[in-house]
């Protein structure tokens, strides 16, 4: 395993386990951390700080409660990592729930989350 794959895997199991302050350990103080989708998304942003991928949590679990998070499959690129996977959550101010596959794609160097991007299915998201 790639140390840019045990970096990765890090951010999962901290994140699954609801540690967001272990997951912001794992980022410098500048990064470029981006959720793809439109501005209706309530957490759809371009994060340049630590600070900011904090702000970005905060808003993700103020909007949506998580019921299944599910890493797949991860593609080692050397310091690229590619990981497929599902979520399904449900939107704390409709009660309507949501799935969708994601991709993530990180960049990873000397241990630390310099790039991080999310891809899914944003129209699933009533």
């Amino acid at each position: 395993m790639s140390s840019a794959m045990k970096v990765v895997e890090d951010a999962y199991a901290a994140f699954g386990r609801g540690d967001i302050d272990a997951l912001l350990a794992l980022i410098p103080a500048s990064v470029e951390w981006r959720v793809v989708g439109p501005a209706s998304l309530p957490y759809a942003t371009l994060c340049r700080s630590r600070a900011e991928v904090q702000q970005y949590f905060d808003d993700l679990l103020s909007a949506e409660k998580i019921t299944r998070f599910e890493p797949r499959e991860f593609i080692d690129a050397g310091e690229h990592i590619v990981v497929l996977g599902f979520v399904a959550a449900t939107i704390k101010a409709t009660g309507k729930s949501f799935e969708s596959e994601w991709v993530h794609i990180f960049t990873v160097k000397d241990g630390l989350v310099t790039r991080w991007m999310e891809f899914f299915d944003t129209a699933a998201r009533p």
